[in-house]
């Protein structure tokens, strides 16, 4: 068990009560947040911060979870912000957070969305000359700038995490191509309307290895260099996200690795398989006639959880000698941009639901849940593999392994695809817990899939008091009132 699902096993039991009020007035499924984790995530991140470069914004990835409570707890931790929408940006700036400390990313920004940046006094991370046009056009006549950094793509970062989570290699839909640097720091130097202040990329999510981070960090200075030379200054730097969380332990994720090698070589039955409907994931170069049997792709443990792979960047040394400390310092000490999302709000969620029944499928047990993939976002892009136990725990369960089915009308409502150990098979009617669920759960492709409203999101703060995040919807909202007129008017 990781350290996070203890600390997280710790405040289900310390906060019971109150996770019993808010299941008594909202129902089963509720996501819950342990404010207790998220602030000591984001410490983590501002004292490495503080210690080694102060220089440095450390903003939340408001998509992560995108609400009022979070964007508010994310301002009393001291944090920044990073948005993707108008929606999250007036979020941000209606609870406080300075504009200077936002950076306002989206390959398809809406002129709202461009227009709430500008007048704000937020920066925008630049993605495509139409948007360069878009913001020429809507600055004019105004007495203020557009703040503007470029957004960088085309680095050899792929096979770093899941394909369609990798955001700075060349099959990406953000940013601009490294190739175009020169022609785009021409054309910027030449707009009378926008102020270039930096240089952005985002790696990706999950990112687990820290040589993909000094990879991105070598371009990045290269890249600053020559935005030098065409006459920019270089004031912020802004790295993305992708920080990581240990999901697994390194002994449990190396089992893994290895009994799920073991199938897709054909080394073992179906049904001690490790995926749903035999899937390869981070072995699929294998099945095309790959020798290499190294994992490739999204990982689930890290020697560098969080702010400790901040850290570990900041003292890293290059070739040449220089840490990137020094070649910070080099370019003046510009701002330095962090925009964790999942490394600080993923270990401060859990989401308890009901079991409904259970089932052998090829050999394997089957768990279906009261709730839908739609509550549990990320696995819809890359199958995750989140900790989960029955409740209650107790002190003599034998063990099982099983895969989670949600309640949806289709097969591919897979909570978990990857076989995960619990502590006991449960029986419907059981209350189940999957630990976390803080980022890119609840809301990540959260929908109405077959009527089923979205759950309630509660926080529980250190005092153990609650704070509604969500209230779970009616019937109502999703189908409307039977007196409805449904004409338009």
């Amino acid at each position: 068990m990781s350290s996070t699902t203890e600390r997280s096993d710790a405040l289900l039991e310390r906060h019971a009560a109150t996770i019993e009020r808010s299941i008594e007035r909202f129902g089963l499924p509720i996501h819950v947040y342990f404010l207790t984790e998220m602030k000591r995530n984001a410490a983590g991140f501002l004292e490495t911060a503080a210690d080694l470069y102060p220089n440095t914004i450390v903003a939340f990835a408001v998509k992560a979870n995108p609400c009022r409570g979070a964007v508010r707890a994310a301002k009393r931790f001291g944090l920044g912000a990073d948005t993707a929408s108008e929606h999250e940006l007036r979020a941000a700036l209606e609870e406080g957070i300075p504009p200077e400390r936002i950076t306002c990313n989206g390959n398809a920004k809406s002129d709202e969305y461009l227009r709430l940046a500008i007048n704000s006094g937020a920066y925008i991370a630049l993605d495509n000359r139409d948007e360069i046009d878009a913001l020429e056009r809507l600055v004019v006549g105004l007495d203020r700038s557009a703040l503007v950094l470029v957004r960088f793509r085309g680095m050899p970062l792929a096979g770093l995490t899941s394909a369609d989570q990798t955001t700075a290699a060349d099959w990406t839909k953000f940013g601009f191509h490294i190739d175009e640097a020169d022609a785009i720091f021409r054309r910027l130097t030449s707009s009378p309307h926008l102020r270039t202040v930096g240089i952005s990329a985002h790696i990706g999510t999950q990112i687990t290895d820290p040589s993909g981070y000094v990879l991105l960090l070598e371009y990045l200075f290269s890249i600053a260099e020559r935005a030098e030379a065409a006459g920019i200054a270089i004031e912020r730097i802004d790295i993305g996200g992708g920080f990581p969380v240990s999901f697994l332990t390194e002994g449990e994720w190396t089992e893994f690795k290895t009994r799920h090698l073991a199938r897709v070589r054909r080394e073992v039955p179906i049904e001690e398989g490790m995926t749903w409907n035999d899937l390869p994931l981070g072995y699929a170069h294998l099945e095309k006639g790959g020798t290499d049997e190294r994992w490739i792709g999204k990982s689930y443990f890290t020697r560098y959880p969080g702010a400790t792979m901040l850290e570990h960047l900041f003292l890293h040394r290059f070739p040449d000698g220089e840490t990137i400390l020094d070649k910070l310092e080099r370019l003046g000490s510009p701002t330095l941009v962090v925009e964790p999302g999942r490394s600080l709000i993923a270990s401060c969620g859990i989401t308890l639901s009901r079991v409904m029944g259970a089932k052998r499928v090829l050999g394997h047990n089957v768990v279906s849940l009261d709730r839908g993939i739609n509550n549990h976002g990320s696995n819809l892009i890359a199958p995750g593999i989140f900790a989960a136990a029955a409740l209650p725990k107790r002190p003599h369960d034998p063990g099982a392994e099983a895969f989670l089915a949600g309640r949806l009308c289709f097969s591919g409502d897979m909570i978990s695809k990857i076989k995960i150990s619990l502590n006991r098979l449960p029986e419907r009617g059981e209350r189940f817990v999957i630990y976390h669920t803080g980022a890119y759960g609840a809301d990540h492709f959260a929908g109405h899939s077959c009527g089923f409203p979205r759950p309630g999101k509660v926080a529980i703060r250190e005092d153990g008091t609650a704070e509604v995040w969500r209230r779970p919807d009616r019937f109502e909202d999703v189908f409307g009132s039977a007196g409805d007129r449904l004409t338009l008017d």
